[in-house]
């Protein structure tokens, strides 16, 4: 008999790792039989250049949206909330083996439907920008995780433009989306203290173990003060930590030699 957490695991392998894709895939097919458009092409197996601009697309992909992180506190912040948390619930109910196979099944539908049948009807950027809000961008509290989604879209889109391949799109959102759930909370070291460098996955901070941290360091001189007080002990303003009228010269309660 399977416990609830396995059953659990299950009923997400089948509907998000295997049913959700193959509807996607479904209506990809569709659309582009009813409108006329050219289907995505799986016949074939990617060849070594197509498997290697994948690769590219992914690091590209990947790279930018580190980058995006980084132009503001504020968007990173928003980036963590709704991306990385959503992961990490996301994971914690599933596992990682049937995460991986869901992630890996949902860039081949998404793939398939985004860039295979969508992309050829309304375009690349129109796309990319209903990538990004199928990513939650509706909502208010995921409008960051939504922005990257389209910016990712963006570029797998491109990927797609350029070599007319759908495999290549699939390969780089694939690796996409194995890589961001490997690193789910953590956080990248590289150190360059021997001959290679030595990089290491470390736990990242919760970000309200941070502003935790920052408000007790922010409170501990007030505590100080008061303890000080406390004790009778007097306390200096900040500066070079002499009582005031102190200086490098001569004071008031010295005597000329």
């Amino acid at each position: 008999m399977l416990s609830e957490r396995q059953a659990q695991r299950l009923r997400l392998l089948l509907v998000a790792g295997l049913l959700a894709p193959a509807a996607m895939v479904l209506v990809g097919y569709l659309l582009a039989w009813l409108l006329k458009t050219p289907t995505p092409y799986f016949a074939r197996w990617p060849d070594w250049m197509e498997v290697g601009a994948g690769v590219a697309a992914a690091g590209l992909s990947m790279g930018s949206l580190t980058l995006l992180a980084k132009l503001h506190p504020v968007l990173e912040r928003a980036l963590r909330r709704s991306g990385t948390r959503v992961g990490l619930d996301a994971l914690e109910m599933a596992g990682y083996p049937v995460m991986l196979v869901m992630v890996t099944m949902a860039a081949f539908g998404e793939e398939v439907l985004f860039r295979g049948a969508l992309q050829p009807m309304i375009g690349l950027v129109p796309a990319a920008l209903l990538f990004g809000f199928s990513h939650g961008g509706w909502r208010r509290e995921m409008w960051a995780y939504g922005v990257a989604a389209a910016l990712s879209g963006l570029l797998f889109g491109a990927a797609y433009w350029l070599t007319g391949v759908i495999w290549v799109p699939v390969i780089a959102h694939a690796i996409h989306n194995i890589a961001s759930t490997i690193l789910l909370g953590k956080k990248v070291d590289v150190q360059w203290d021997a001959p290679l460098p030595r990089v290491r996955l470390l736990p990242e901070p919760d970000e309200e173990e941070v502003q935790q941290g920052q408000a007790s360091a922010d409170a501990e001189p007030q505590e100080v003060a008061a303890d000080e007080q406390q004790l009778g002990e007097p306390v200096f303003p900040e500066g070079d930590g002499e009582a005031p009228g102190a200086d490098d010269g001569d004071s008031a309660d010295r005597r000329p030699e």
